[in-house]
């Protein structure tokens, strides 16, 4: 018996041997020091990966620093290029109404020209009557000439009714003269003003297209952050996978046991993340009014082309993001204005709507087409709580056309706000940075 139970437990040392050099990857790994020594040098990995981990977090804070700088700069220049278009819209009114008041000083000058232009052809008739009869007409010897009393009262009258309609004439003439001198002065003035008005008008618009530009360099700049951010966020996906690879070698060298409880810490995990994200919505949907009105006012609509198409927080902006709900690196192709449902969304320029249902997971959707300067663009706005207008309906610049809500793919009440150059044909074609047209 003994010697049978000695063999029976070399059997099954060998089996064991041979099992061990069955499951091991490695051909050095074929003793359980050597497994042990492969965990060892596993975590000195590990750990290694982790240092690598915090430094590429690190970097990844450093370029949300800088976005933010970058983004406070642009919000600065909104604010530049907000006042300045409210400056050119004020100076375009006072072309306007300088415009108006020259066309009614000409307009008075032409007719005092005229009034004095037959007035002086009247002077020089009675100017060649008199050379007509001979000399200058002497109103004393119209006078002594009548022929009896009636007839000199007669007289009398007339040369009365004759010195007062001289006199009147003349006195009209000067004053029609003095009124003309008068009015063409401020006619010049007035020219010099407008010119004046053109000339700044010129000079504002040179600052604004140089504020325009100086905020799409900023723009330009945060989309190379962006980038950077994202190709942060992959190297450090990379090093996590390293991380799981690793993992994962180990785990095909331990007991079946510890793989099932892996399982469960899995499943227990993601059960977790659901429950939390399940909280997050019902304490997004407790705080946003169950569709209310909000008490956030509508923003001011700016003077340019465009302006701003919600009040709100600016949340996530365009290009490439930690999707909110995936959890992956993805492209956003707009941008994010968050506030509580119901908040008035307004058409961010002139258009007419080109479509206004509900669409995939961007829930309830409006499009507006703009034509501005010849070019066309449209406009998104997603996952609204309410639609109020109609396809075909012609819209103004900061006219309410629906509410922010939280249809479609959301996690939350806030608008997703895309412009596109030409008409939409799906979020990726012709978008661009919302932040080049609009004011924060």
């Amino acid at each position: 018996m003994r010697k049978q139970s000695k063999w029976m437990l070399r059997i099954m040392a060998i089996a064991t041997t041979g099992a061990l050099l069955i499951t091991t990857p490695s051909a050095l790994a074929n003793t359980l020091d050597d497994l042990k020594q492969e965990q060892k040098q596993l975590e000195q990995k590990k750990n290694n990966i982790d240092s690598t981990i915090k430094h590429t977090e690190g970097k990844i804070d450093q370029n949300v620093s800088k976005i933010d700088q970058i983004m406070a700069q642009i919000k600065e220049l909104d604010t530049k290029i907000i006042n300045t278009e409210s400056q050119i819209s004020e100076v375009l009114n006072q072309i306007k109404l300088t415009t108006t008041e020259i066309e009614k000083l000409q307009a008075s000058i032409k007719e005092l020209e005229r009034k004095i232009e037959e007035r002086d052809q009247l002077l020089k008739e009675r100017i060649r009557a008199v050379q007509v009869s001979g000399g200058s007409v002497s109103y004393l010897d119209v006078l002594l000439g009548a022929n009896s009393f009636i007839d000199f009262i007669d007289r009398f009258s007339a040369v009365n009714t004759l010195m007062d309609a001289d006199r009147t004439i003349l006195e009209e003439q000067a004053n029609d003269k003095k009124q003309l001198e008068e009015q063409q002065a401020s006619l010049n003035k007035k020219l010099q003003q407008q010119e004046d008005s053109k000339n700044e008008l010129l000079s504002l618009k040179a600052s604004l297209d140089g504020q325009k530009a100086s905020k799409g360099n900023l723009v330009d700049q945060l989309e190379v952050e962006q980038a950077k951010l994202h190709e942060e966020k992959e190297g450090l996906e990379t090093e996590y996978d390293e991380i799981l690879n690793l993992s994962q070698e180990t785990q095909n060298k331990i007991v079946s046991e510890q793989k099932r409880l892996a399982e469960v810490a899995r499943k227990a995990a993601e059960e977790k993340k659901r429950k939390e994200a399940a909280e997050r919505q019902r304490q997004q949907a407790a705080s946003g009014g169950g569709g209310g009105g909000s008490s956030i006012a509508i923003p001011n609509v700016s003077a340019g082309a465009w302006t701003k198409p919600a009040s709100g927080r600016y949340t996530s902006g365009y290009g490439s993001r930690t999707h909110p709900i995936s959890g992956g690196i993805k492209t956003h192709y707009g941008i994010d204005i968050a506030n509580s449902t119901g908040t008035p969304v307004l058409s961010a320029a002139d258009g007419v709507i080109s479509y206004a249902s509900p669409l995939s997971t961007y829930g309830n959707v409006i499009m507006v087409t703009h034509s501005i300067d010849g070019q066309t663009f449209t406009s998104l706005y997603a996952h609204l709580s309410s639609i109020k207008v109609g396809v075909g309906q012609v819209v103004s610049k900061g006219q309410i056309i629906g509410a922010i809500g939280t249809t479609g793919n959301s996690t939350g009440p806030h608008l997703h706000f895309e412009i596109h150059i030409g008409n939409w044909e799906g979020m990726a074609k012709n978008s661009v940075n919302p932040l080049r047209y609009i004011s924060l």
